[in-house]
């Protein structure tokens, strides 16, 4: 584990007041991501500081399915009901054979663009968005999530929320070995009082692809806070790259990593649903599938977080005895 950051700055960190942050995580609607969610929440590890932005890629059970859950739970998460991305973006009326109840804690969103009813929020802001003031009808009730720039940064508009590029995409997935720990983010320790909430990709980044298959690598990326609870990452990955043959032995090598590193610092991490899951592969030698292996690193990150805005500097408590 790599630890590097000054013990002065960690005393800074410690007098922030953890316990009124909230996390804004921005997810695409794909399938795995969405499980992940459902997994914690009916397990009961998911905080309530943790409030998703939902983009929908597509209409799906498991989208209504999610709406449906954090509803029961009285957990609030944002939808975007004007996704720009996927198979929803495709129709402007009517993308979902369901509508969201007025007393919802399922809350709407939108991203900004020139024909913005403003009807919904809280208002995502990207690169093609409007930033004339005339164009922003943004209420002091609503909440603005806005690019980590400075030209975002001076926009007129209530409630910022920084959406940060916290994970760093590689070209290809053998590259992740090239430095296999990395920094993740610090926002969660040093928000200012100009700021509501932090934000970001999660571990998979700004960039929309729906489109996987057969990969010459497989990684397991795993999210980590480390003495001074700075979060990184970890980046397990296969030995037998040469080829796209033997999927599950690549999966098998990349968690054969990831089970002698929490052997080695289990005392200073969280055994998570994920991160438990994950492990459990090793007994019993069955290869689940892309799409599972990252259900489970999501859901370790997103539970991680969510023990840090719940326990403070007693994270590793996880999620014993809380109610």
């Amino acid at each position: 584990m790599n630890f590097y950051v000054s013990k002065d700055r960690y005393v800074v960190a410690r007098r922030n007041h953890w316990s009124d942050s909230m996390y804004y995580p921005y997810i695409r609607g794909k399938q795995f991501d969405l499980l992940a969610i459902n997994s914690l929440i009916k397990e009961q590890r998911w905080s309530k500081k943790i409030r998703p932005i939902i983009e929908p890629v597509r209409d799906s059970a498991t989208l209504k399915k999610t709406i449906e859950l954090f509803d029961k739970n009285t957990m609030i998460c944002y939808l975007i009901t004007n996704p720009q991305v996927g198979s929803a973006k495709l129709f402007e009326e009517k993308r979902f054979t369901w509508s969201l109840e007025l007393e919802s804690s399922v809350k709407k969103a939108e991203i900004v663009t020139k024909d913005n009813s403003f009807q919904g929020e809280l208002y995502v802001f990207n690169a093609q968005s409007p930033r004339k003031k005339e164009l922003l009808a943004i209420k002091d009730h609503n909440l603005a999530v806005i690019p980590d720039q400075g030209r975002f940064r001076i926009l007129a508009v209530p409630n910022k929320i920084l959406l940060r590029e916290a994970f760093q995409p590689q070209k290809q997935v053998a590259d992740y070995a090239e430095k296999a720990d990395d920094f993740y983010s610090d926002e969660h320790l040093y928000l200012s009082e100009e700021i509501t909430g932090f934000s970001d990709y999660t571990i998979e980044g700004s960039r929309y692809f729906d489109k996987g298959g057969p990969s010459k690598a497989i990684t397991i990326h795993i999210t980590y806070f480390d003495a001074y609870l700075n979060l990184r990452v970890k980046h397990f990955v296969s030995d037998s790259n040469e080829t796209a043959k033997n999927q599950g032995e690549k999966f098998f090598e990349a968690l054969q990593k990831l089970s002698e590193w929490y052997s080695r610092n289990q005392d200073q991490l969280l055994l998570t649903l994920g991160l438990h899951e994950l492990l459990q592969y090793q007994e019993t030698r069955k290869f689940p599938g892309l799409g599972t292996i990252k259900k489970w690193s999501l859901a370790h990150h997103l539970e991680l977080i969510g023990a840090f805005l719940e326990r403070g500097d007693h994270w590793r408590r996880g999620w014993r005895n809380i109610g």
